[in-house]
């Protein structure tokens, strides 16, 4: 019975697939059409889903159907008659599968298969080796050999050979006994590469602002921790600056120059849509090491995909007042269609410090120090240990050897997964990075990274979902003073152990040693977040709505130790509970951020339009807590606050910022030659008062292609492409301080009739305003020798006025000034030249050469009431904003001394004769950058260049030559030796002296003494790789490996005297040199 009852069910069940699908009808007329179409129509008239491996339709032939009103079935028969294909129907599914041969087709194959042999040549009619040959729909494929040529077995007559090779097009043939195939070379035209604009993607020919650009493929072949150094003198118009050679350390970044007089000036950055923060992430327990630690160093440089950077007022109005300073825009790696792999690397490599100082050794340095005692006709006194007898006399140490002279073990390793088809994708990988220290003593510093790219739908797809996320830990423990502030020891100074393997303080002869600043140590322990999800749905044909939302998340902590073990026997506090203190500091920020916006594209008249329009609303807080303990009982109990006998809080901070704006873009083509680009902004920042809140601002940018033109194209065709655009613009600046337009009190340590006062600390200023930037920029874009050379030339102007400053009061005012909006003028102009150049292209060689020039200028064009303001020292008309007024230095040929003019004659020196401008800056800056490629071998080198002004090695010297300090005592460079010694002596440093060194200061800094040329030129980047034989990697089933040898500031040439003329200091340690061994493999 139950056989019974399961049959008729069964029957029943079929019965009603089958009027089901009689049930559906299906109307089709097309015309050679891809399978896929028909299916997705079919689809869509009838709500059968279809089931399929993605490369099935591969090798299916187009259709062309003519059907009304036919049933389902009859459409699907249709649709497979002669294809490789068959069908079944379950429920709502139709699932398709390639059509099994009977043993008669079977039969007929083996007796039609051939054997195939060919060979793979260029244009040129050269072999290519490592070219892959695949029979499509099919798992066979081989390696054309030496010779270039390939052998195939049994493959079927009708069979599609697939012959591909890196940098060629990619070509099919059908199947035949003897082939010969040339390839084409790929000529990938710049100007279809597509850019990411932060709102929208543009591609390079239709692009009317100024935008620059670097991939993944350059930041690869550099060894850094912080995507910042990958950038630097890689674009025109970004100076990039390293403060510290310390892992974590801070940069400065400036993109066309310097707009506000006392307000920030970094760009906006922007990691995959969500705002990132700029602010150091350092407290004021670890800010004197990391120099403003920079937040960006906690992103691994392996996950990002491209680096733009927004510059003129086209590019960056769409950002309003963020824009003011550029825009840089961070996309990291997306998941993509592919099928799956995994890539995989380990960098092995050694930092260390490039340059050294020539300072004197004990010979010369203790020669000086008699010269100078003689000079002033003095004797040793019994506290100058250098050269009383306390320290010996014959001892020799180079101090920069010892305390920065390390080399500082790298280590790099990540692993990525990824795959997916066209509705779905997925990408997965982690990092890790490990550096050590230069510096004496245990210093490290470690990040672990986890990255994600989730994507869901296509692009055909009514809805698709895009998620990048992005987590990183970074553990650091370092030094809380940068020992490159020693290197001056005196070169007799005495060793830092004695004979006990205890410190040495040589009959507490020695203050300060340089084994309390290795156990004065910071920890630090940084967590970041990055996330974004982007919902796009299609409304309809062109129009569409996205969605995007982010989040970010940086927290910060950080114990600095100094315990009290290692004072100087001589000081007050050794081993005392007062001389150990410990600083507890906790950074916290989140910021989230949600942009809703709707896009429209299609044809408007005779051309085409791009429009967009959106909500931009952003919530950030941060919070920043430092609190200082003292007088532990123990140096072991430094690390517990609870231990401590004091507690205050030096640091408590929370900030609120709120903004929401509204934006558009209007973008307009005609004839794929004419383009014009409308972008506006209307802001609102809660850093600015009440009516102050809000403001407008937008810009206009325009191209013209002009070689599409016809009398072009016919007279002068040696220009492959040629474009002039232009912009226009305004753009704000809310890069100040939070709440400076109210009121701050603060306790004071006074009290009236027993009461706590309160003492004023800033004066209110409703009417504080937005300080505004209006660009202006004119560009040529010229192609030749089809796109081999390209030439890319700008002119800039920028104008930055109602500038915040520091407004000087009467005197009977209780403070002397009071923030508010100045009609001040800061201008800044320049020119920029792009120049790319193909030199050689076959497939044995290529050889391409790429350099870029920037020549910036700053000056202050009207400042109103500057010589009654406090800033009248610091600034003038006409000048750059970075100078130093000095006196006009000389030696007086009588004393051997300096001497500063009395410039106004009125008897004495003070600030009114510093009447000499110093400028410190850039003239010019770029780099040259050459890839050349032979075969397997791959060598890429860059050499960047500066011309600039900067500070010497006087700005870090306060010990005049000859001088002594018991607390702080200072070698000097050799170049003190040519020193004055007698009349008429042509030289700029004076005698050796011991008793002062005011004047030396002075001259130093007021003098102008320590601002000099600084220019230089570095071999900034070398990266050279091999590439492991295909024929090798298809044996192990590995798709490619590489071996790679990379090296960054491998050396200088300057005539600059100190450390390093980047830096520019002898208290932070400089740029590092490194090399790093590796190999890449992707399975």
């Amino acid at each position: 019975m139950r056989v019974y009852l399961t049959a008729f069910i069964i029957g029943l069940a079929f019965m009603n697939v089958a009027a089901n699908v009689r049930g559906q009808n299906v109307t089709l007329r097309t015309k050679n059409a891809e399978l896929s179409l028909v299916f997705a129509e079919i689809k869509k008239q009838t709500g059968y889903l279809f089931w399929y491996r993605d490369d099935l339709l591969k090798n299916t032939k187009k259709v062309t159907l003519d059907l009304k009103n036919a049933e389902l079935k009859e459409a699907l028969d249709a649709c497979i008659k002669n294809q490789p294909l068959t069908y079944t129907i379950n429920d709502k599914t139709i699932v398709l599968k390639e059509k099994e041969k009977n043993f008669l087709d079977r039969v007929m194959d083996a007796f039609s298969s051939i054997d195939v042999k060919g060979k793979v040549m260029d244009e040129n009619r050269q072999a290519l080796s490592g070219a892959t040959v695949k029979v499509k729909a099919t798992t066979l494929q081989t390696i054309t050999d030496a010779n270039g040529e390939f052998y195939l077995e049994n493959i079927a007559e009708d069979a599609i050979i697939e012959i591909s090779y890196l940098g060629y097009i990619t070509q099919e043939v059908k199947a035949k006994a003897n082939l010969t195939i040339t390839l084409q070379q790929v000529t990938s035209k710049l100007e279809e590469v597509e850019i990411n604009a932060g709102y929208y993607k543009v591609k390079d020919r239709e692009r009317t602002g100024s935008i620059s650009r670097i991939d993944s493929e350059i930041i690869s072949k550099q060894p850094v921790n912080n995507p910042l150094m990958a950038m630097q003198n890689r674009m025109t118009g970004v100076m990039i600056t390293q403060q510290t050679g310390v892992p974590g350390g801070g940069f400065t970044v400036q993109i066309r120059g310097r707009n506000s007089i006392s307000n920030g000036t970094d760009p906006l950055y922007i990691i995959d849509g969500v705002i990132f923060p700029s602010e150091t992430l350092s407290g004021s327990t670890s800010n004197s090491i990391y120099v403003a630690a920079n937040p960006l160093s906690t992103i691994n440089t392996d996950d990002i995909e491209s680096i733009e950077v927004l510059k003129d007022a086209d590019a960056t109005a769409i950002y309003g007042s963020r824009g003011a300073n550029g825009v840089i825009l961070i996309t990291t790696k997306h998941s993509k269609s592919s099928s799956p792999q995994v890539n995989a690397s380990v960098m092995q490599g050694v930092n260390q410090v490039a340059n050294k100082m020539k300072l004197l050794n004990t010979e010369e340095y203790i020669a000086m120090r008699m010269e100078g005692l003689s000079n002033d006709g003095l004797q040793p006194a019994s506290t100058e240990y250098d050269i009383n007898g306390a320290w010996d006399k014959s001892r020799y140490t180079d101090w920069q050897e010892v305390l920065i002279g390390n080399r500082a073990n790298t280590t790099n390793a990540l692993v990525s997964a990824s795959g997916g088809n066209d509705n779905n994708n997925y990408l997965l990988g982690g990092n890790y990075y490990k550096e050590g220290t230069v510096f004496l003593g245990d210093s490290r510093y470690e990040r672990v990274g986890l990255h994600t790219s989730l994507g869901f739908g296509s692009s055909k797809s009514k809805l698709s979902a895009q998620f990048n996320g992005s987590y990183s830990h970074v553990a650091a423990t370092t030094l809380r003073s940068d020992l490159t502030s020693l290197i001056l020891l005196p070169p007799n100074f005495p060793s830092l152990l004695n004979q006990s393997g205890k410190i040495n303080f040589e009959n507490n002869t020695v203050i300060n040693h340089p084994l309390a600043y290795t156990a004065r140590t910071n920890q630090s322990g940084t967590n970041t977040f990055v996330a974004s999800l982007t919902l796009n749905y299609k409304l309809s044909q062109g129009l569409n709505l996205k969605v995007s939302g982010g989040y970010t998340t940086i927290s910060r902590n950080e114990l600095g130790k100094s315990p009290a073990s290692v004072l100087a026997p001589s000081n007050a506090n050794y081993n005392s509970p007062l001389g150990r203190t410990a600083a507890y500091s906790d950074n916290f920020r989140n910021s989230l951020l949600v942009e809703p916006q709707v896009n429209y594209n299609g044809k408007v008249g005779p051309g085409k339009i791009d429009a967009l329009a959106g909500l931009s609303i952003q919530e950030s807080t941060s919070q920043l807590r430092t609190i200082n303990g003292s007088g532990f009982s123990s140096d072991d109990l430094l690390e517990n606050l609870a231990s401590a006998s004091t507690i205050t809080v030096s640091e408590l901070k929370y900030v609120q910022y709120r903004y929401i704006a509204g934006f558009a873009r209007l973008n307009y083509s005609l004839a794929d030659k004419y383009f014009i680009n409308l972008t506006g902004r209307r802001d609102g920042s809660s850093r600015f008062g009440p009516g102050k809140k809000f403001a407008y601002f937008g810009a206009i940018g325009a191209a013209w292609v002009f070689s599409s033109e016809s009398f072009f194209k016919n007279r002068l065709s040696f220009i492959s492409f040629g474009k002039l655009r232009g912009s226009v613009g305004i753009t704000g600046n809310d890069q100040i301080p939070d709440y400076q337009y109210l009121q701050l009190w603060n306790n004071s340590a006074g009290t009236y009739q027993g009461n706590q006062t309160l003492t004023p600390v800033r004066l209110g200023n409703p009417d504080y305003a937005w300080e505004t930037n209006k660009k202006l920029e004119a560009a040529l874009e010229i192609g030749f020798l089809k796109d081999r050379l390209r030439l890319e030339t700008a002119y800039y102007r920028n104008r930055s006025s109602n500038q915040l400053v520091g407004n000087t009061l009467p005197l009977s005012a209780s403070l002397q000034t009071i923030q508010a909006n100045l009609p001040a003028l800061v201008q800044n102009t320049g020119f920029e030249i792009d120049v790319k150049w193909n030199v050689i292209q076959n497939p044995k060689w290529s050889w391409s050469t790429s350099y870029n020039l920037t020549v910036p200028k700053n000056k202050l064009i009207n400042y109103p009431g500057l010589a009654e303001s406090n800033n009248y020292w610091r600034y003038a008309i006409g000048e750059p904003l970075s100078i130093l007024k000095v006196y006009n230095t000389s030696i007086n040929q009588s004393t051997g001394l300096y001497q500063f003019e009395d410039y106004n004659k009125d008897g004495r020196i003070d600030i009114s004769d510093q009447y000499i401008i110093k400028y410190i800056g850039q003239y010019f800056y770029g780099a040259l950058q050459n890839s050349i490629k032979y075969k397997q071998f791959n060598l890429d080198f860059t050499w960047s260049f500066t011309k600039q002004t900067g500070n010497n090695y006087m700005s870090g010297i306060f010990n005049a030559p000859g001088r002594w300090s018991a607390t702080n005592p200072q070698n000097q460079p050799t170049i003190v030796l040519n020193r004055w010694q007698k009349a008429d002596d042509q030289t700029m440093i004076q005698r050796f002296i011991t008793k002062t060194s005011v004047g030396y200061s002075d001259a130093a800094e007021l003098g102008g003494l320590s601002i000099t040329d600084a220019s230089f030129v570095r071999l900034r980047n070398v990266s050279f790789s091999f590439d492991l034989p295909k024929q090798w990697m298809n044996s192990i089933k590995v798709k490619n490996a590489q071996i790679v040898l990379q090296a960054q500031n491998v050396f200088t040439i300057t005539k600059y005297i100190g450390l390093d003329p980047e830096t520019q200091s002898l208290s932070n340690l400089p740029p590092l040199r490194s090399w790093v061994l590796g190999a890449r493999i992707n399975l």
